[in-house]
């Protein structure tokens, strides 16, 4: 016999007199998943699934609004997450009766754990992905420091643990060896993903402190792995050593299996698919699938869903194509809205209501603590035995006490366990979030450099000797940056009497993506000691870009490439920019316009943030600058035929500079030089000191090639603006390669007056907007220089006074010319 009310809310069924229940009569609604509608009068919080939608949102939105409010204090999103989770739990909204009864009732806990699980295993899958095994392997003598963080703060768990053994879990008995490798991996975890994004926050990804941190969290967060499935193994088959050892065997049988068929088919998937092309839907399914299969297979021997997780992502290359594209796939959406729901089932645990015994409480808090303080002072050690500075050293200590979601999950692991009380993990959670909000502002302190700027010098093309190495930072953002990057390169003709130095920045949005660590590991010497610090990346495009430069180094005589990724936020970028021309004494930076080429021969943004980076370099790059619009212009060909580039110059220290790289141009075999001087028809008496600068680097450029056949010399008059348009209208043709022009004329010339109301790009210059607009009939690359602001050095720096220019027969003084000559347009040589 079945009963019920009206609403249907329980049935009964009566099962008759011939049969026995072996089971508890339950009671169900079969109805309970969804509403019928407000209109039925029906509450949604009575029902599952809209019940579970509004967690959800409440969840997201709280975890956000706090990442937000944190933003502006460089604190990850990590701390954020765990802020919003314990804001939804007891000691938040929790505490609020109608919220703990109505929005988080007990029995709503399974679908949410359900779901926050399913969310972990794909997070801890993307982990595995991240995880280099290569730069594990040649850490260096970052493996003294990974050892230090791992073994003492390991010590001091396993003593707090054997003290505080019985009122950590004042609940239920556990097994002691079990509880120590518990507590001393939770002490002695470093994440790193959560270090990365601090690092790429406070610009130290390109330091010394930043290689050497990453790979020694790289390396801890491997070994914390492996200890963490050694202690639920030992949990899990408390008081039977033979369950123990067959659990531990399974484990490394369900490693080596997974090594044996899941990476050939992860390699088979990527062979097949094409470079720059989309990953085989199929393929990546069935890879995904493959996951919650190893999950599940991995609980089923003993070894927690987690591990199995993280173990089937650890065998799939992250530098494979199919490894990028599944993060792609899965990013948003786990990290988004899945993961949140684990940081709230965290805060849903967390009560510090139930924290009763607050001398416990305390010791516990400063056991935390002094294993923070001695990763610091094993560091500082480790800094010492290695003669590196204490304040780097301090600086990778503090960094190795960022936590992240694998304590979280660890700690969890405890708590459902049991090896922890609730005022026990509680004390544990908030203490951890408290030291990894520590990490930020003191790191801030430590490396801060208040004469990092003061002490470089001012430099330009123009200032340095020609004979001397040039150096220059060369930024691309993707692979279509390149052929044009390194056909400018050619063009200033690398010789080993003139050489170049090129440090060629990949530049990587960082984003809370769990993506952005693909491109973040440290590189290491083939002798495993660390010398200068880069950043590489594991992804294919900066592979492939990194091919590219270090291919034309080996093919190329005078020239020298240093390749290096910048990951950084756009708005921060020009940052890591200035850093590096900082560092390497760059003479001058070349990034590519924010416009690229479409097959119609238009130009089309690429991202509407990189306008604004190139402005930002513009205005703080500590030396010259110069921005390529790149519109076909060829990549480095010994077989190919004569090519062509042209310079207009009106005055100004932005001309004289694109003169000085021009020079360089002039003297490359393959190229003939046409330098276009714009003159104001204005009274020669009345030009000014910066007029007769221009009329110094004219002259001496005209006697350095004054037996050059490939270089032409010309001079043209324009008493206004219009007139100078019109002039480069009808000068210019579609024969010439690249275009060269300085950003500002000198003196407010009135050969540009009024152009600049009329500019789209201003951070072009007139001229440079000009040849650079779609109006423009000829559809030429266009380099745009500017000289280093003096603003940006302060006022101490002066421009160099004189040129630098030389030729065989030595260094020219400078010269002071026959104004009469200016008004006569004249040829040094013009090719037939």
């Amino acid at each position: 016999m079945a009963s019920g009310n009206s609403s249907g809310m329980q049935y009964l069924v009566d099962p008759g007199p011939n049969i026995t229940l072996s089971a508890p009569l339950v009671c169900f609604n079969p109805t309970s998943t969804s509403a019928g509608g407000v209109w039925n009068g029906d509450s949604i919080l009575e029902y599952s699934f809209p019940r579970f939608i509004i967690q959800l949102l409440l969840i997201v939105f709280l975890t956000r609004l706090v990442n937000l409010l944190l933003q502006p204090f460089h604190q990850p999103r990590y701390l954020a997450n765990i802020l919003g989770g314990i804001l939804v739990g007891p000691t938040g909204l929790g505490r609020i009766p109608w919220v703990s009864r109505k929005l988080f009732p007990l029995a709503s806990v399974v679908v949410l754990e359900n779901m926050a699980y399913l969310g972990l295993i794909y997070f801890t899958f993307i982990t595995g992905i991240e995880i280099d095994t290569a730069a594990v392997r040649r850490t260096g003598q970052s493996a003294a420091f990974a050892l230090a963080c791992i073994v003492f703060p390991f010590a001091i768990g396993a003593l707090a643990a054997a003290v505080l053994h019985a009122t950590l879990n004042d609940e239920a008995p556990v097994n002691l060896p079990s509880f120590l490798i518990f507590l001393g991996v939770a002490f002695s975890i470093t994440a790193f993903s959560v270090l990365a994004r601090t690092l790429a926050e406070l610009k130290l990804l390109n330091s010394s402190i930043g290689a050497a941190a990453m790979s020694a969290a790289m390396l801890i967060d491997s070994c914390a792995w492996a200890l963490l499935a050694l202690a639920i193994t030992l949990t899990q088959n408390e008081g039977d050593p033979a369950a123990t050892l067959w659990t531990m065997m399974s484990g490394l049988g369900f490693y080596g299996a997974v090594r044996v068929i899941v990476r050939p088919a992860a390699d088979w998937v990527s062979a097949r698919t094409p470079e720059g092309g989309a990953v085989d839907d199929l393929g990546a399914s069935a890879l995904l699938i493959g996951v919650m299969v190893a999950a599940l297979i991995a609980d089923a021997i003993g070894i927690h869903c987690v591990l199995g997780a993280f173990i089937y992502g650890l065998v799939i290359p992250g530098d494979s194509a199919v490894g990028a594209a599944l993060i792609e796939r899965l990013e948003d959406f786990v990290e988004g809205l899945l993961l949140p729901l684990f940081f709230a089932l965290s805060g849903i645990k967390t009560n510090l209501g139930a924290v009763k015994n607050i001398a416990a409480a305390g010791f516990l808090i400063i056991i935390i603590v002094a294993s923070a303080i001695s990763k610091i002072v094993c560091c500082l050690l480790v800094a010492n035995l290695y003669q590196i500075s204490l304040r780097d050293g301090l600086a990778v200590g503090l960094l190795m006490n960022t936590k992240g979601v694998i304590e979280l999950v660890l700690l969890n692991i405890g708590r459902d366990q049991q090896m922890l009380s609730e005022a026990s993990f509680s004390v544990m959670l908030c203490t951890s979030a408290m030291v990894t909000a520590l990490v930020s502002p003191l790191l801030s302190l430590t490396v801060r450099s208040p004469q990092r700027l003061a002490s470089f010098r001012r430099r330009s093309v123009q200032s340095g000797r020609p004979e001397s190495e040039l150096r220059v930072v060369i930024g691309v953002h993707a692979t279509r940056h390149v052929p044009a990057m390194l056909g400018l390169l050619d063009a200033a003709n690398p010789t080993k009497r003139r050489p170049i130095f090129v440090v060629a920045l990949h530049l990587i949005e960082l984003s809370s993506r769990p993506s952005s660590m693909l491109v973040i590991h440290s590189a290491a010497t083939k002798d495993g000691t660390q010398q200068h610090p880069t950043v590489t990346t594991s992804s294919s495009t900066t592979s492939a870009i990194m091919h590219a430069f270090e291919s034309y180094e080996e093919h190329a005589a005078g020239i020298s490439v240093r390749p290096l990724t910048a990951v950084s936020p756009y708005n921060t970028m020009h940052q890591d920019i200035s850093a590096i021309a900082e560092e390497y004494h760059a003479a001058i930076i070349i990034i590519p316009f924010h416009k690229h080429r479409t097959v119609d021969g238009g130009m089309e943004p690429t991202n509407p943030s990189l306008r604004a980076l190139n402005q930002a370099v513009l205005t703080f790059a500590p030396c010259s600058i110069a921005i390529l619009i790149d519109r076909g212009l060829p990549a480095p060909s010994r077989l190919a035929g004569p090519r062509r580039a042209a310079l207009f110059f009106l005055g100004g220290p932005d001309d004289r500079e694109a003169l000085a790289l021009a020079s360089r141009i002039a003297s490359h075999p393959q190229y003939s030089l046409t330098v276009l001087r714009l003159l104001p028809s204005d009274d020669p008496s009345e030009r000014s000191d910066e007029s007769a600068l221009d009329d110094e680097y004219i002259t001496e450029f005209r006697l350095q090639y004054v037996s050059d056949n490939s270089v032409v010399y010309a001079e043209s008059v324009a008493a206004n603006a219009e007139e100078t348009v019109a002039l480069l209208r009808t000068l210019v043709d579609g024969g010439h390669d690249l275009y060269i022009v300085g950003k500002r004329s000198g003196d407010e010339s009135p050969l540009t007056a009024g152009l600049t109301d009329w500019s789209e790009c201003p951070e072009l210059g007139p001229i440079g907007d000009l040849l650079a607009s779609p109006d423009f009939s000829v559809q030429v690359s266009v380099l745009v220089v500017q000289q280093c602001s003096t603003a940006v050095m302060g006022d101490s720096e002066t421009v160099p006074a004189k040129s630098t220019m030389t030729t065989s027969r030595g260094r020219f003084a400078m010269m002071s010319a026959n104004k009469a000559d200016y008004r006569t347009p004249s040829l040094v040589a013009r090719r037939s």
